[in-house]
């Protein structure tokens, strides 16, 4: 299982990545580098203590699948990264597949596409009140594809409104923590996002 995931998290690395620079060479490569334009470098130290913070918010945030059961059933389900996790019991390898996949297939690559890209371009268009509120939206509703996801959930609204509002307030605060705190560096968004997933998957696999 850690093989495959490892292989799995570099492939989807790499479409993003040539995703990413193909819209960068289309549209930014006259005016800044890719690594400015995506954020992949260093933040500032501050931004980190900020974003660790920040983690404590989401988790609080995330809470809320925890503890109601038609939300813990969703996101626990056997179709899930939990799900997977739980069936397989809990190891040396469990714990590498939660490290490989919260840290670069979950949250790496969805910092680089969302707030590296996404983000970013929507902010520096309509400012980051407006630019931060869109792309949060956006990616609150690509949670909504567990939906169409054979064997996923059945939707309602509760789990509707669950899967678009909680990962979209996560990802505004990903995004604030990233252009207000780390200097535009993903790095922060990347540190929530990573330790958010880490704590959630064997909690929900395991402990409710």
């Amino acid at each position: 299982m850690l093989v495959q995931e490892i292989v799995n998290a570099i492939l989807q690395l790499a479409v993003v990545l040539v995703l990413v620079g193909i819209f960068w060479g289309l549209f930014g490569r006259r005016k800044q580098g890719f690594l400015k334009y995506t954020g992949l470098y260093a933040p500032t130290g501050r931004s980190l203590w900020i974003a660790f913070g920040l983690f404590f918010i989401c988790t609080a945030l995330s809470a809320v699948f925890y503890i109601l059961p038609v939300l813990r059933e969703a996101a626990a389900a056997d179709n899930t990264v939990a799900g997977a996790i739980r069936r397989n019991g809990w190891s040396a390898e469990t714990v590498g597949v939660i490290f490989v996949v919260a840290g670069v297939k979950t949250a790496l690559t969805e910092e680089i596409f969302f707030r590296g890209l996404i983000a970013k371009r929507l902010i520096s268009w309509l400012g980051f009140s407006v630019g931060n509120l869109i792309h949060a939206l956006i990616f609150g509703a690509v949670h909504l594809l567990v939906f169409l996801i054979p064997g996923g959930p059945k939707f309602t609204p509760l789990l509707g409104a669950a899967f678009l509002l909680l990962p979209g307030a996560s990802g505004w605060l990903m995004a604030f923590a990233n252009e207000k705190a780390g200097n535009g560096s993903i790095a922060p968004g990347w540190m929530i996002h990573a330790l958010g997933n880490a704590a959630a998957y064997p909690i929900l696999a395991f402990l409710v």
